[in-house]
């Protein structure tokens, strides 16, 4: 099995997404290099994807290397990314942030999608209740609030306004995703593996378009 038990535990320690942003690049990567595949051999179209998909490989070793330190992980994912092959073991992937929020007393609550599809809260680190995949207790608002035990958590962002920003010009314009902001985007849980704005994405440009 590629990785170990102690690389596991390390990464498990992390909420940084780094599974989640590789994810993203191979993705990207493989549209782009479809895209290559069709494009004329001489056309200015093909030169321009070439070098998007150049970019995106600088991308995803920079990420590889720097934050997955087994080497065996290392060659999976580049074996994934070259040849489609097996989706690597690890690191592991994050629980997607659904809601974060703040109550007046200061208590934070987290509401975290499982792999199962449950929603796991959170106050203050500690496991309050799980509700049924597709239950989502968010009452829509400017902010948003989660009411839990008669307390009321008022939404909170942690993504800083640059990234923000990045992310508000990459949906005006459409060109290039992002990338290196796409580890806070996705641990803040504002977009998806496709770079796509998720409900709490929705809010957190709403809310600065408000400020």
């Amino acid at each position: 099995m590629i990785g170990d038990a102690a690389d596991a535990n390390l990464w498990s320690m992390s909420v940084v997404p780094r599974r989640e942003e590789l994810e993203a690049l191979v993705k990207h990567y493989h549209h782009l290099e479809s895209e290559h595949q069709r494009a004329h051999p001489h056309g200015s179209a093909r030169h321009h994807l070439e070098l998007r998909m150049r970019e995106i490989r600088a991308r995803f070793e920079h990420v590889l290397v720097e934050y997955v330190p087994d080497e065996r992980l290392q060659r999976a994912w580049r074996e994934f990314l070259d040849h489609r092959g097996s989706e690597p073991s690890g690191p592991p992937a994050i629980r997607p942030m659904v809601f974060k929020g703040r109550s007046e007393a200061g208590s934070v609550v987290e509401a975290r999608r499982d792999r199962s599809g449950e929603l796991a809260v959170e106050v203050d680190g500690r496991l309050l209740e799980r509700l049924p995949a597709g239950v989502t207790p968010i009452a829509q608002g400017h902010p948003a609030v989660l009411r839990l035990d008669g307390a009321e958590f008022l939404e909170v962002f942690d993504t800083k306004p640059g990234a923000l920003q990045a992310l508000r010009d990459f949906r005006a314009s459409g060109g290039a995703p992002p990338w290196e902001q796409a580890s806070a985007l996705l641990a803040d849980g504002l977009i998806d593996l496709d770079f796509g704005l998720t409900a709490r994405g929705r809010r957190a440009l709403d809310k600065t378009r408000r400020v």
